[in-house]
C-alpha cells in the first residue's frame, strides 16, 4: 500500500510533510486554499495515472515540508526577518520570452545574487555566500542532473526548459510553497487552478512568504546582503501586489513575438502532463486554449499596471535584441539600473554565452496549429501589446 493512497485533504498532506521533516507548524494557513484545489483535481479526475497522482502528492508534501522548515528557522532565528531585501531586480513578462537567459547573465555578476535551483529543493540550513555552489546539497543535485542529461543527450530528446542545480531558478518555486504558483497548473487536468490563481487568489501572503524565504537565504552573509536578481514571468500578472511587498523593486519586462511564445508555452506542458496523465487524457486543443487564456493575462495585466505606475518602472528587454547582441542589452540594463557593469562581469557573461548555445539540446519544434491555434485567432488578444511595443515577429509559428 502506498503512503499516498489515503491522502485526500490538506491535513493529510500536512501530516505527511510533518512525518518527513519532524515539524508541524506553519506561520499561517494561506497555503490551504490552493492545495485544496489541487487535491480536488487529483481526487476527482480520472485523468491521472496512479504514478501521476503519487508524483503530484509527493511534490505537494515536499513543498509543504520546505515551508515547515522555513518557519522553524525563522522561529529559531527571528532576527533574520529584520534584514531588508533591497532593490531587487525582477524579470517578468510572458512565459517563454528569454527570461532564463537574462537571469543566467545577471548571475555572472559577483556583486549580485540569484535564487539558485537547489535552494528551492533543500533550503535549510541556508548556505553561506561563499559556499552557494560548493554546498554538498548543491553538488549532490548536480551529480544527479549530470546522469539525467547524459540520458537526454543519448536519446536526443528536446528539453523545452532546463535549469542547472547551481543556476538561477524562478520565484515560482517559492510561490508553490504557498500553493499559488503556476508550476502546479502544468500537472493538472483542468483549467480551474490557474483561473483561481489569476482571478481569485490573494497573492499578498505569497509575496510575503517569498520575502521571508529570501531573508532566510541571505541571513548567513556577514555583511549587507547583495541585491537579488530574481525572475518569474507570471510576476507580470501580480505587479502591484509584488510592489507592495518589494516597493523598491526594479522591473525588467521581457518581450517576444507573442504568437511564438504562445506556441512555446503550450508545447512546454506536454512533458509534465505526459508524466502524470493517461495518454488519452492529454488534450492538445485544450492546452492551446489554456495557453491563449494565460497569455492574455500576461499581456493585459502588466499593460494596465503600466498605465497606473508609469513606464519608468520598467526596463524593456526584447527577445530579438537579446538573441542578436545580448551584451548590448546587458550594458543598457545596467545603465538603466544605475549599477556598474565591470569588465570582469562582462567577461564572465561572454564565457557563459559561449558555453551555453541555443542548440545545446535537441531542436525543440512546435507549431500553433498543433494546439488548435492560429495567428488570426490570437490577433485580437495581442493587438494592443504589439501596438505598444516594438516587437519583432519571428515568422509563421
Amino acid at each position: 500500500m502506498s503512503e499516498y493512497d489515503n491522502i485526500a485533504t490538506t491535513d493529510d498532506v500536512l501530516k505527511l510533510a510533518a512525518q518527513r521533516t519532524g515539524l508541524t507548524e506553519t506561520e499561517s494557513d494561506s497555503w490551504r486554499e490552493g492545495l485544496a484545489l489541487i487535491l480536488d483535481d487529483l481526487n476527482n479526475s480520472p485523468a491521472f495515472t496512479p504514478f501521476g497522482r503519487e508524483r503530484v502528492l509527493d511534490d505537494a508534501a515536499n513543498a509543504l515540508g520546505r515551508r515547515l522548515q522555513i518557519h522553524a528557522y525563522t522561529q529559531a532565528h527571528p532576527e533574520v526577518l529584520e534584514a531588508p531585501v533591497q532593490r531587487p531586480l525582477i524579470v517578468l513578462g510572458m512565459p517563454r520570452t528569454g527570461t532564463t537567459v537574462i537571469s543566467y547573465l545577471l548571475d555572472q555578476d559577483p556583486a549580485r545574487r540569484s535564487l539558485l535551483h537547489w535552494q528551492c529543493v533543500d533550503p535549510i540550513p541556508p548556505a553561506s555566500t561563499e559556499t552557494l555552489r560548493t554546498d554538498p546539497r548543491c553538488v549532490g543535485l548536480l551529480e544527479e542532473q549530470r546522469k539525467i542529461l547524459a540520458m537526454v543527450k543519448k536519446a536526443n530528446v528536446a528539453l523545452p526548459h532546463w535549469e542547472d542545480a547551481d543556476g538561477p531558478t524562478e520565484d515560482m518555486f517559492i510561490h508553490n510553497q504557498d500553493f499559488k504558483g503556476l508550476s502546479w497548473d502544468s500537472f493538472l487536468s483542468t483549467s480551474r487552478y490557474y483561473q483561481w490563481l489569476f482571478e481569485e487568489a490573494d497573492m499578498t501572503s505569497t509575496y510575503e512568504y517569498q520575502k521571508r524565504y529570501l531573508q532566510v537565504l541571505q541571513s548567513p552573509s556577514p555583511k549587507a546582503p547583495a541585491a537579488w536578481s530574481l525572475k518569474m514571468p507570471s510576476h507580470s500578472v501580480h505587479i502591484e501586489t509584488l510592489l507592495k511587498v518589494f516597493p523598491d523593486a526594479r522591473l525588467v519586462w521581457a518581450h517576444r513575438d507573442p504568437y511564438k511564445a504562445t506556441g512555446s508555452l503550450a508545447n512546454l506542458w506536454k512533458l509534465p502532463k505526459g508524466m502524470v496523465l493517461h495518454p488519452d487524457a492529454i488534450d492538445l486543443q485544450a492546452m492551446g486554449r489554456d495557453a491563449m487564456a494565460q497569455m492574455q493575462y500576461h499581456v493585459e495585466r502588466p499593460l494596465r499596471a503600466r498605465d497606473r505606475i508609469g513606464d519608468e518602472r520598467f526596463f524593456h528587454m526584447y527577445y530579438h535584441e537579446m538573441m542578436r547582441d545580448p551584451m548590448d542589452v546587458m550594458r543598457r540594463l545596467y545603465e538603466w539600473a544605475d549599477e556598474p557593469l565591470t569588465a570582469e562581469t562582462e567577461a564572465r557573461m561572454q564565457d557563459w554565452l559561449a558555453a551555453h548555445p541555443q542548440d545545446r539540446f535537441a531542436l525543440n519544434t512546435y507549431s500553433l496549429d498543433q494546439y488548435g491555434l492560429s495567428v488570426q485567432q490570437l490577433e485580437p488578444i495581442f493587438a494592443e501589446y504589439l501596438d505598444t511595443f516594438d516587437i519583432e515577429l519571428e515568422g509563421t509559428p
